[in-house]
This record gives C-alpha cells, sequence and structure tokens, in this order.
C-alpha cells in the first residue's frame, strides 16, 4: 500500500503548475557567465597585417603574434608607410621578371648620408614620430614622474624573402637615425 501511495505523490510532484516563471536573477547569471566566457576567449588584435600581393614572405615557426605597431612594406616595385607609397625603386632589366629577380635600386635622390639613409621613409618616419609625441603630449597617461610617456618607437617591417640585405640595413639605418629601436620582421606562419 505504501508502495502505490509513493508513486501517486511522484506522479503528482511531477506535473508543474500551468503558469510556471523562470526566475529573472538565475538567468542574468547564466547569461553573464556566458558573455564573460565568450569575451575572455575571443582573441583580438589590434594589429591589421595582412601581406602585400606578389609579396613572399619569410616562413617563421614563432608562434607570438605581431603587436600594434607602424608598418613598411617593401615590394620589388616600390616601399610602403602605412598604407602610403613613398618611393618606388628603379625598374631594371633584372627586375621586370618577378620578386625573385628583383634589384631594389633606388634613385640618386632617394638616398643621402653617403648612400646610406632613404630620404622619403626617413621624412615619413619623423612626420609618423612627431604625431605620436603630440598625441602622447595631450594624453592623460603619465609615467610616475607625471611627464607623457616617451616615444616607444617600434617599427615592423614586411619584406619579400628574395630582399638584399643591404636594402634592409638602408631602412633600418633611416629608422634608427629616425628614432626608432625596435624592429620587427614579419613571416608567414608555418602551418601544422
Amino acid at each position: 500500500m505504501s508502495f502505490h501511495r509513493s508513486i501517486r505523490s511522484r506522479r503528482n510532484r511531477r506535473k508543474l503548475p500551468g503558469s510556471f516563471e523562470l526566475q529573472l536573477t538565475s538567468m542574468m547569471d547564466v547569461l553573464v557567465i556566458i558573455v564573460v566566457f565568450l569575451l575572455k576567449s575571443y582573441s583580438t588584435s589590434t594589429s591589421s597585417f595582412a601581406a602585400a600581393p606578389g609579396l613572399q614572405l619569410p616562413i617563421s615557426g614563432s608562434l607570438d603574434s605581431p603587436t600594434e605597431s607602424l608598418q613598411v612594406i617593401v615590394t620589388p616595385e616600390s616601399m610602403t608607410f602605412e598604407n602610403e607609397r613613398i618611393l618606388d625603386f628603379v625598374m631594371t632589366s633584372g627586375s621586370i621578371g618577378g620578386p625573385e629577380t628583383a634589384v631594389y635600386k633606388f634613385k640618386a635622390t632617394d638616398l643621402d648620408e653617403g648612400g646610406r639613409r632613404i630620404v622619403p621613409l626617413y621624412d615619413a618616419l619623423m612626420k609618423a614620430r612627431d604625431k605620436a609625441e603630440l598625441l602622447r603630449a595631450k594624453s592623460k597617461t603619465r609615467d610616475p614622474e607625471g611627464k607623457p610617456l616617451p616615444f616607444e618607437g617600434i617599427l615592423a617591417i614586411q619584406a619579400d624573402k628574395q630582399i638584399q640585405y643591404e636594402t634592409i640595413r638602408k631602412i633600418m639605418y633611416t629608422a634608427a637615425t629616425a628614432g626608432y629601436k625596435v624592429f620587427r620582421f614579419l613571416a608567414m606562419k608555418r602551418d601544422g
């Protein structure tokens, strides 16, 4: 007899009343947890580095992602700084075949200081540095002494894997004379 009562009482307990309501506080807790989980698991980068068309970047096994910085792109035809074309290379018979035969010759007016500094790149870098320092001076973020934060001087260089060392050296020398101290060379991530 007691066995039949317990079955009946279970059946009666399972029936929910017609006006069942969810607790709003519990639902809000669940939604907040889901949002926090999604925000924590979503990886985003403020830097947008896309390979220039026709460029064959070197392959890297590094897992580090590039940080936000100004960018110089060197193609066989030209040099670009922050999506603005700043100089064109002299096309020679060897550079017409594509990146693997490119020569990266500068015009005589593009170089100074004995052929070591690239004038258009230097001008663009100084303009960007002046703008960054002006923004830092106006910013409310200060160092412990109350001075504006110093200029970081980070430059990302994206160049074809066939580029000559001499051209890279000129780019680095030019950037160093403009106050850029940290160079990041962009490469393609190795698959697998």
